[in-house]
């Protein structure tokens, strides 16, 4: 369906006044300009994609995120209709009460508390749905697990290793075959293809250069696209390339520096191998150990928790992301995103969505709404969810407007952004951690993180 987007046209009314002197001329009719698809159809919205297009957020899947997911909210935006339960419109299995797994929360800011303790866990609302869902994004797939299902529900993994969780595959594709098919039998003419992320998350998260090989993730992505296209030749897709992921909160909150108690000169933490350089990253995980003094030198500043100063014994290699992993990291992600420039160059029917100079950006520079500046700090930016990896709701909101111009660009539409102040939460990027009131943060609480991070890469832990 064409054009689906308008607005009413603005009605000037003539107005004749009782007594008027002189000429009362006719105004005539203006109209707005007219909203269209282009050359592109958005009558059926569907989405494959990782847990970022799923609205994964603060280390679980909740129907409140789902529903302002970036697939979501731009098939919203575009005409679709979509409701908590999932069961309408854009539909997907709508996790209830506070998700699963269970959302992280903010407990205290006296110390710095974040858990999920005393939440009500959820459950599918829309599961018995007699087709497949228009979201069919997955927390934890990997581009392969569009073209082969064997990887869904084994357990040793021959991917994830052994420990694998099914929860996400069995909550979303349901054992009703591979994704691509899936997608295909719900005929879509629109579809967002977010897939990349996780071949070198895992590796970041888990301190490790350990990515997934670029050959297999581009195989994997030309045979989806073209199994997709094969079933649905008149089917748009915009193609997501792979974000900077060691610029994300959990990557960049702790410092590799702190300062020497006796001179006030700076001194690097310590990392598996020694002193860390001031571009090694310290994770969001190091956090248990550095509240103890562990990773800070004897006699050095706990910026962390001033009341335990530094021991001298060094960060875990799991809690480090050292120059070299980033190294290796970056340069996958560079060559993913190679490889999906010429793939997408090659396919009219295709668009490339830059995610990764969005969130490059953002990291640089914030992004401002009204008179606030919201930032990819830990808590306090406002753009980031609680488990410091996944984008919140007006981060979801920003990237919708990325894809809108991408697709506005690619397919001559005239969709207009969404209001992104909409999404924003006017407390979030005012959020300050505690202080001892001499000017040093008090020790960070994030209960269960890694067991949730287990849960989605178990392969690098």
């Amino acid at each position: 369906m064409k054009s689906l987007l308008r607005i009413l046209p603005v009605l000037a009314v003539a107005a004749f006044l009782a007594g008027c002197e002189g000429p009362c001329t006719k105004i005539d009719t203006i109209s707005g300009p007219t909203l269209s698809s282009g050359t592109a159809d958005f009558a059926v919205v569907a989405a494959l994609g990782t847990s970022i297009s799923a609205g994964y957020q603060s280390s679980g899947l909740v129907n409140r995120h789902q529903l302002r997911a970036f697939p979501s909210l731009f098939a919203q935006h575009v005409g679709m209709t979509a409701i908590a339960t999932g069961q309408t419109g854009f539909t997907f299995n709508g996790i209830n009460n506070d998700g699963i797994p269970t959302l992280l929360e903010i407990k205290s800011l006296s110390p710095l508390v974040i858990s999920n303790a005393g939440r009500v866990s959820g459950a599918p609302e829309n599961n018995s749905q007699g087709t497949d869902y228009h979201n069919l994004a997955v927390p934890g797939m990997l581009a392969a697990d569009l073209v082969d299902s064997t990887l869904y529900t084994v357990d040793p993994n021959p991917v994830r290793g052994a420990g694998y969780n099914k929860t996400f595959f069995n909550l979303v594709l349901r054992s009703r075959g591979l994704a691509v098919q899936q997608v295909a039998r719900r005929a879509p003419t629109f579809i967002t293809f977010e897939l990349g992320a996780n071949e070198v998350l895992g590796a970041a998260t888990s301190g490790t250069s350990n990515v997934f090989p670029t050959a297999s993730y581009v195989a994997a992505v030309r045979g989806a696209l073209g199994t997709i296209h094969a079933a649905l030749p008149n089917t748009k897709v915009a193609v997501f390339n792979v974000p900077g992921v060691t610029s994300i909160p959990f990557c960049t909150t702790f410092s590799p520096v702190t300062i020497s108690t006796l001179t006030g000169t700076p001194v690097a933490l310590i990392g598996p191998s020694g002193p860390l350089s001031p571009t090694d990253l310290v994770l969001l995980t190091a956090k248990d150990s550095l509240v103890t003094g562990r990773g800070f030198p004897v006699g050095a500043y706990n910026y962390l928790n001033p009341a335990a100063p530094g021991n001298g014994l060094p960060l875990l290699n799991s809690q480090v992301l050292e120059d070299s992993e980033q190294g290796t990291i970056n340069q996958a992600i560079f060559n993913m995103n190679a490889a999906l420039d010429s793939i997408v160059a090659n396919r009219p029917w295709t668009t490339k969505v830059d995610f990764n100079t969005m969130l490059s950006g953002i990291a640089a520079n914030g992004f401002t709404v009204g008179a606030t500046t919201y930032t990819t700090d830990f808590v306090t930016g406002g753009l980031f969810s609680l488990d410091g990896v996944h984008p919140n709701d007006l981060a979801h909101a920003i990237i919708a407007n990325t894809l809108i111009d991408a697709v506005n660009a690619q397919w001559g539409a005239t969709i207009p952004h969404l209001n992104v102040a909409n999404y924003a939460t006017a407390t979030s990027s005012r959020l300050r951690p505690a202080t001892t009131g001499e000017g040093g943060a008090m020790p960070v609480q994030i209960d269960g993180l890694e067991e949730r991070l287990r849960m989605l890469y178990p392969a690098h832990f």
